[in-house]
């Protein structure tokens, strides 16, 4: 069975956007899902998101894949540094950025640094999407992480920060695309 770990983005949490929604149709599906949750007096720092994942998340078996939005990239991606932690299968961010990243919401605090070959070690495959009409994250700092990580990367023309005020509620695509590679 693959684990599946969604980390939410800065200004949302586990209950908004189409994480219960991707969380519970992966559940009906089969999978064994964690749904991150930080509460919002804690989001400020990012070392409070890995305590908070450290307490939260349990990697038991190769065959897991993070889900991560936003800024919840950054942390999970920082967590997966830390953590002492076998090769997982693989990590699906939308609108990622790196911790230098630029054109990304000027209220996001990046004073972090990642291992990013250290990553690579822990994770096997990585799954960029992104839009070009993002008004939160250029599409293009979601495109250089996945360069960096040797991603993939899918970008659209319109989808925005895929929040719940672009039309997101739901996400259909996004777990079509995840089962199809998950499956293979």
């Amino acid at each position: 069975m693959t684990d599946i770990i969604i980390v939410h983005s800065k200004y949302g949490d586990a209950t908004n956007h189409w994480y219960e929604w991707l969380a519970n149709n992966l559940i009906l599906e089969g999978y064994k899902v964690t749904l991150f949750n930080i509460p919002v007096e804690d989001r400020e720092n990012l070392e409070t998101w890995i305590k908070s994942m450290e307490e939260q998340i349990q990697v038991r078996t190769y065959e897991t894949y993070f889900v991560t939005h936003g800024y919840g990239t950054l942390a999970a991606l920082k967590y997966i540094e830390k953590t002492a932690m076998d090769k997982i299968e693989g990590l699906f961010s939308i609108s990622g950025f790196k911790e230098d990243a630029h054109g990304i919401d000027e209220n996001i605090e990046l004073d972090v640094t990642i291992d990013y070959e250290q990553v690579k070690d822990k994770v096997e495959h990585f799954y960029g999407l992104c839009a070009v009409d993002d008004k939160y994250v250029n599409y293009q700092e979601t495109k250089r992480l996945m360069d960096t990580l040797g991603g993939s990367c899918k970008i659209t023309s319109h989808g925005g920060h895929f929040l719940e005020s672009d039309g997101f509620y739901t996400f259909n695509a996004l777990q079509m695309k995840m089962q199809s590679i998950m499956s293979k």
